[in-house]
């Protein structure tokens, strides 16, 4: 069987990681990999400036660094991978390999949800800033222009999340 890879992208807080989690343990009888992009560590903006130019250097290398591993190191038949990124570097990083056989996700809440989940259910107000505000918006606009599905998951449970990644990719 030929290897299909799944590249779940959303700003802090849609709901990625815990899908993620959730399919990992849903599917544990499975062949199947489920890669955390942020698990190499997430360097200081200095850091990223220094090494890779700016932050977006660095997202863009490790977004590649990812796919090689996933495209080249992954033996699974399906290879999940999560992390806020731009939709542009993933298709890049794919292209690079020119590997077809890959779908993108968008994974997104509403403003508020994501305000909620940040300051009360991760702790993390620090992360809520107009920048990731923007990066939220961002993400929609490139999915909508990529063509990506978008779960909202606003609304659903988690149960449901997974249902609807499930019927869009006929897991």
């Amino acid at each position: 069987m030929d290897k299909s890879i799944y590249f779940l992208t959303g700003a802090s807080g849609a709901g990625k990681t815990t899908l993620l989690d959730h399919l990992a343990e849903k599917y544990a009888d499975k062949p199947w990999a489920f890669l955390h992009f942020d698990s190499v560590g997430v360097p200081a903006v200095e850091e990223m400036t220094a090494r890779y130019g700016s932050p977006s250097g660095w997202q863009e290398a490790m977004t590649h660094y990812w796919i090689d591993r996933a495209v080249r190191h992954q033996p699974e038949e399906k290879v999940f991978i999560e992390g806020q990124v731009n939709l542009n570097f993933i298709r890049q990083g794919f292209q690079k390999h020119q590997f077809t056989n890959y779908r993108i996700a968008l994974i997104d809440c509403e403003e508020d949800e994501m305000a909620r989940r940040l300051t009360h259910d991760r702790n993390q107000p620090e992360l809520l800033t107009p920048d990731m505000r923007n990066w939220l918006k961002y993400l929609r606009n490139q999915a909508l222009e990529f063509n990506a599905p978008i779960i909202d998951t606003t609304h659903l449970t988690l149960e449901e999340t997974a249902l609807a990644f499930g019927n869009i990719f006929h897991l």
